[in-house]
């Protein structure tokens, strides 16, 4: 079974500094962060360390339309 994991993020480094890479332990086939503005280095953090994880950043979408917009991009 195929399956997609979409975290939503916004200003999360932190966590994502301790959880994501348990995330990628899963097996997912892909794994994507969607972004909702952050402020706190968190994109960046993840394209340096975490290349294989997708990212779509968005400029405060708000939750719901940010989660949507990245399911949508889900393969």
């Amino acid at each position: 079974m195929k399956f997609s994991i979409v975290i939503p993020n916004w200003n999360g480094k932190k966590l994502l500094e301790k959880n994501l890479s348990k995330v990628l332990d899963t097996g997912a086939d892909e794994v994507i962060i969607a972004d909702d503005g952050s402020k706190d280095g968190s994109v960046e953090f993840i394209k340096e360390k975490f290349p294989q994880v997708k990212i779509i950043s968005h400029k405060r979408f708000g939750f719901v339309k940010n989660c949507n917009q990245a399911v949508k991009k889900a393969q």
